[in-house]
C-alpha cells in the first residue's frame, strides 16, 4: 500500500512539472506523395511545424529496378519545416512516422526521430530517413506522423 501511495506520488509530482506540462502530442494522416510541400500548421508555444516533403523519391530507373528484384529497397528523406520565434529557448519535437499498409499489419516503412527546434529560427528544417521497399512505393496511401513537442 505505501508503495501505490509512493507511486501515485511521483506521477502526480511528474504531471506537475513544468516540461511535462508543456508537451503536447498530435496524430495526423497524409496523403503518401513525393517532392511537394504538404500542410501541418501545429501551434505548440511560440514553435509551428509549418509543413513537411518527402524528398528522394524512386525515379523510373528505380521502379524498373525493383520490378527484377522485389527486394529492392528505396530510402526517401523526410523534410520538416519549422519556426521557433522564441528567442530564448530551444523546444524539441519527436517525430514518428509510419506508412501503413504492409502484410500483417506491419507498416511498409517506418522510424522516428527527436531533434531540436533552435531558438529564434524561422523556416529552418529537420529532416531524417525512412527506407521501404521500392515497390511499396506504388501502392502505399497514408503517411502518418505523431509530432511530440516541448521546450527544451
Amino acid at each position: 500500500m505505501h508503495r501505490l501511495r509512493l507511486a501515485a506520488l511521483a506521477a502526480a509530482l511528474l504531471a506537475s512539472s513544468p516540461g511535462f506540462a508543456e508537451s503536447e502530442k498530435f496524430d495526423r494522416s497524409y496523403s503518401f506523395v513525393g517532392d511537394k510541400d504538404i500542410k501541418v500548421g501545429i501551434k505548440v508555444g511560440d514553435v509551428t511545424i509549418d509543413s513537411f516533403r518527402i524528398r528522394h523519391w524512386p525515379d523510373a530507373d528505380d521502379f524498373a529496378k525493383s520490378e527484377k528484384d522485389l527486394k529492392d529497397t528505396h530510402t526517401m528523406v523526410l523534410e520538416f519545416h519549422y519556426s521557433n520565434r522564441d528567442r530564448d529557448k530551444d523546444y524539441k519535437c519527436k517525430y514518428v512516422v509510419t506508412i501503413p499498409g504492409g502484410k500483417d499489419g506491419k507498416p511498409f516503412g517506418e522510424n522516428d526521430r527527436t531533434a531540436t527546434l533552435d531558438k529564434g529560427k524561422i523556416d529552418d528544417t529537420n529532416s531524417f530517413f525512412v527506407k521501404m521497399y521500392t515497390n511499396d512505393y506504388k501502392v502505399a496511401k497514408t503517411i502518418k506522423v505523431s509530432f511530440e513537442i516541448w521546450k527544451k
